[in-house]
């Protein structure tokens, strides 16, 4: 019969005591919002230097490089490399400076090419994870290039290390030679020897 009584009498000690010492403790969510992560993590990183050393394009390939920087607490630099405004490869640099080196083939001579590098900081953990601070301060450097095309006899330019003799077709204006000088239009047989009197 004593048990009966003592039931709700135990509940309300324990709701009292829960009271006086301040109610139910919330705990925290462990998790952070990833935006908030991210900040903390970014705060005061920038790019403070980026610089293309030399960039050339040789029988369709274009090369490239140059050096990045970056300020605490960013440990690394992401960098993204475009031809033409398209993305072509992005690389992830550890450290607070270095080299970067970009190549890409297949370009077609003839035609000029408008390459960008942008530099982006970023904070490698020491779990190992890899945040970019694409809010922070970056950089970009935009550099014009182009590729002729090599110089060949039929190209209808008379181009260096060409003449008449070697190559009537770019540097006679009636397109044929006697073998020491162009002829002229009227003397010429339409291919590249002049007619014989």
């Amino acid at each position: 019969m004593m048990l009966r009584h003592f039931y709700p009498l135990c509940v309300t000690m324990c709701g009292l005591l829960l009271t006086a010492c301040g109610g139910v403790v919330d705990i925290p969510d462990e998790t952070e919002p990833l935006g908030a992560t991210e900040l903390a993590l970014c705060s005061n990183s920038a790019v403070t230097g980026l610089t293309i050393s030399g960039l050339s394009v040789y029988e369709g390939e274009m090369a490239g490089g140059g050096s990045w920087m970056v300020s605490y607490p960013a440990n690394a630099v992401r960098l993204e490399f475009r031809i033409n405004n398209v993305l072509q490869s992005s690389s992830e640099l550890s450290g607070s400076s270095g080299s970067w080196y970009f190549s890409r083939a297949g370009l077609s001579c003839g035609g000029s090419y408008l390459f960008n590098v942008r530099a982006v900081p970023m904070v490698i953990d020491s779990g190992g994870g890899r945040t970019t601070c694409w809010a922070n301060t970056s950089k970009s450097i935009t550099l014009y290039t182009a590729e002729p095309c090599p110089n060949y006899c039929g190209d209808f330019v008379c181009s260096p290390g060409e003449d008449a003799n070697n190559c009537p077709t770019d540097c006679c204006p009636g397109r044929c030679s006697n073998g020491s000088g162009c002829c002229s239009d009227s003397d010429c047989d339409g291919i590249t020897i002049c007619m014989l009197p």
